[in-house]
């Protein structure tokens, strides 16, 4: 008998082909490469319209590692190498990266003039050696985060955005309490006096009492004070003025 009449047949499987294998008859098709959208923080926080990131490093290869880190996410990066030069331009930055151990100064120290200087700033230390007394040091001079050398790419970036974040937090707060402030100010001698009594929740009666005016007068002067504050009721009359006698540092959000 012929052998290949009695061969086994071998069937062909049915379905589709195995994962990573192209199907019998068929030349493999390549995969297209994956890719990336390249990071871009600068258009996502709109950071050109609002100023620049500044750098203050003594050494000129981390000074450079820095700023290009930055600038690959299309942040608009100024770099110094001198404390006076960073400190020279009146303008504030958006936020300021500073490392500690300075040829002749310390970092920290220009932090604390940072802060006098730009209050609204945001500032980021580095350092070499980023142990718990130099980060606390550091937040009571009133940076907003401490990195350790060397800084990751990923990291430098998110404390980056989450800083300007901040700052922009601060300026909101600050630009609230100054309106407070001048709606405070618009007020008359007498508008004033009653908003201090209801402050202290003092009921119409009393104040029309304690300031010998009948209380049709003390209820003009209040729905007027009202008017001028753009509030509707004591309660609200009252936050605005907490709001306009808070000081910078209680008005602006913290880390």
């Amino acid at each position: 008998m012929d052998a290949a009449r009695h061969a086994p047949q071998v069937k062909e499987p049915q379905g589709k082909a195995p994962q990573g294998k192209a199907p019998p008859g068929k030349p493999p098709q390549s995969q297209p490469p994956q890719t990336h959208a390249p990071l871009d923080i600068g258009s996502t926080l709109d950071v050109g319209s609002t100023g620049e990131i500044r750098i203050l490093d003594d050494d000129e290869h981390v000074l450079h590692c820095l700023s290009s880190i930055l600038r690959s996410a299309n942040l608009q990066v100024h770099g110094y190498q001198e404390p006076s030069e960073f400190l020279a331009t009146s303008d504030p930055p958006v936020c300021a990266v500073i490392d500690w151990q300075l040829n002749g100064a310390d970092g920290i120290d220009v932090v604390a003039r940072c802060r006098d200087q730009w209050p609204q700033t945001p500032v980021i230390l580095i350092s070499g050696q980023a142990t718990v007394p130099v980060a606390v040091r550091a937040m009571r001079e009133g940076a907003v985060g401490v990195l350790e050398k060397p800084v990751r790419p990923s990291e430098l970036r998110q404390e980056i955005v989450a800083a300007i974040e901040l700052g922009r937090q601060r300026a909101e707060a600050i630009r609230r309490r100054d309106e407070a402030k001048q709606r405070i100010l618009e007020l008359s001698a007498w508008e004033r006096s009653i908003l201090e009594y209801l402050v202290q929740g003092t009921p119409n009666k009393t104040i029309a009492s304690r300031m010998n005016l009948a209380m049709r007068t003390i209820e003009k002067y209040r729905r007027s004070l009202f008017d001028k504050l753009g509030v509707d009721s004591a309660a609200e009359a009252a936050s605005v003025w907490t709001l306009a006698m808070l000081d910078d540092d209680v008005a602006s959000p913290s880390v």
